[in-house]
């Protein structure tokens, strides 16, 4: 069965998953080289080994589909780490059960070495008994016959000098019985030592190649994410030149109808001129004399055509824009401009300003203008444009609930929204934009 095998893979652990892995993943602070012996050395070198085996578990546990990028790139490195450390000690297994082999090897050819001597010493041993037996040399046995030879000590160095070689033959033998004994014992505690490493170097093998496997796993992940980010990448610049043109568009279309509102109040007040002015003559008629007389007396206009002569005209845009109203009170948490992703370092354009906030919080006109779009926009989710002449507009993307409809009129602070998640939203916030001419721009300096 494998380490985690047994194990229940844990629900995502968001940021206290992060901070597991970095604690467990936090070098060592004690120095190696200033450990007190080869004991305490191990000892270190196993809570390294452990603590990133714990990192490694942590890891396999994530549920990479739930898993936020930073909980993907710490668990990929944990397992990194984990599995480096693993193919050190592999490969120092390796050499281990190279060594002891290479020992084994050499002990038994000691051995057998040994051996071959102790076959030559015992074959010397056999002849010489067999020659001073059959053959004793005349000389010594003449010596220990004379009989002027009583003293014992002489005699016994004349024995001596007859079975010494006998004597240092058994100990040569003997000496090499010893010497191959403990070389077939270090042979067999080097066979041994090996197949034990082997044995855990297996098991080291299988944890590795399952640390593989889940590393694997998670970078395929993380590509499906880069893959995903690449296309949403693409898709927010088609949706910006999309959006763009339809803003140009329904501003055209809102000058149209200013145009055309234009044109009828002219018609309406041109033909208010010519009822009063036909209303001004009928009255003539009625009293010629005395709008003559008084024509004739100070040359006067009609007080009613100078009154429509004196009528101020409409108030023009002259281009300038101001938000008078913050649209939420969040803080920015991603400015305008290109934006490289953290993780996997590409790189796509932010349109606007993010705010944080909390789903349901109220969103608010920027300023006074009209609502061109009110609805679900691709990218964008349930978003709201407002125009506010010059073309200037705004955008508030990204809610869970529009509160207004296409055509309103509103003015700066009225609630239009509420903060959501909607369309490429990771989390609740309101994604803002101001537009000049359908085109982005920074929306900071305006705040």
């Amino acid at each position: 069965m494998s380490r985690r095998s047994s194990s229940l893979r844990a629900p995502r652990r968001g940021v206290a998953g992060v901070l597991a892995l970095a604690v467990l993943m936090a070098p060592l602070t004690v120095d190696l080289a200033g450990a007190q012996d080869t004991g305490d050395v191990e000892d270190l070198r196993q809570e390294r080994e452990d603590k990133r085996r714990e990192a490694a578990d942590v890891a396999a546990e994530l549920d990479a589909l739930q898993a936020e990028d930073d909980e993907l790139a710490a668990a990929i490195e944990a397992l990194e780490a984990h599995i480096a450390l693993q193919e050190t000690r592999v490969a120092a297994a390796e050499e281990t059960i190279a060594d002891a082999e290479a020992r084994a090897v050499t002990a038994r050819g000691q051995a057998e070495a040994l051996d071959a001597e102790m076959v030559v010493i015992r074959d010397r041993l056999e002849r010489a008994a067999i020659d001073a037996f059959v053959a004793p040399r005349p000389d010594v046995l003449s010596q220990l016959d004379d009989e002027t030879l009583l003293d014992v000590e002489l005699r016994q160095s004349y024995v001596e000098e007859v079975v010494g070689d006998e004597y240092q033959l058994i100990d040569d033998l003997r000496v090499a019985q010893a010497a191959q004994a403990d070389a077939i014992r270090r042979a067999d505690d080097a066979t041994r030592e090996a197949e034990e490493e082997r044995a855990a170097l297996a098991e080291r093998l299988v944890e590795l190649d399952e640390s593989r496997r889940e590393v694997e796993a998670l970078r395929a992940q993380v590509r499906v994410r880069i893959d995903e980010w690449e296309t949403i990448s693409r898709e927010i610049e088609e949706a910006d030149a999309l959006i763009a043109q339809q803003i140009r568009e329904l501003e055209a279309e809102l000058a149209r109808q200013a145009e055309a509102e234009a044109q009828r109040r002219a018609e309406e007040e041109a033909a208010r001129q010519a009822a009063e002015e036909a209303a001004a003559e009928e009255a003539a008629a009625a009293d010629e004399e005395t709008d003559a007389a008084d024509d004739d007396a100070d040359g006067e206009a009609d007080p009613a055509d100078e009154e429509v002569a004196s009528e101020p005209d409409e108030p023009q845009v002259d281009g300038a824009f101001t938000i008078t109203h913050r649209p939420v009170p969040g803080v920015v948490t991603s400015r305008f401009g290109p934006r490289v992703h953290p993780i996997f370092g590409t790189t796509r354009n932010h349109y606007g300003l993010d705010f944080n906030g909390s789903t349901g919080d109220p969103i608010s006109a920027a300023a006074d203008g009209t609502v061109i779009t009110a609805g679900w926009m691709n990218g964008f989710g349930n978003v709201v444009i407002i125009s506010h002449g010059g073309g200037y507009s705004s955008l508030y993307a990204h809610q869970s609930e529009v509160l207004v409809s296409l055509g309103d009129t509103v003015a700066g602070g009225d609630t239009i929204g509420r903060v959501g998640s909607t369309g490429w939203s990771t989390g609740p916030h309101l994604h803002f934009e101001i537009r000049v001419d359908g085109t982005a721009v920074d929306p900071l300096p305006y705040l």
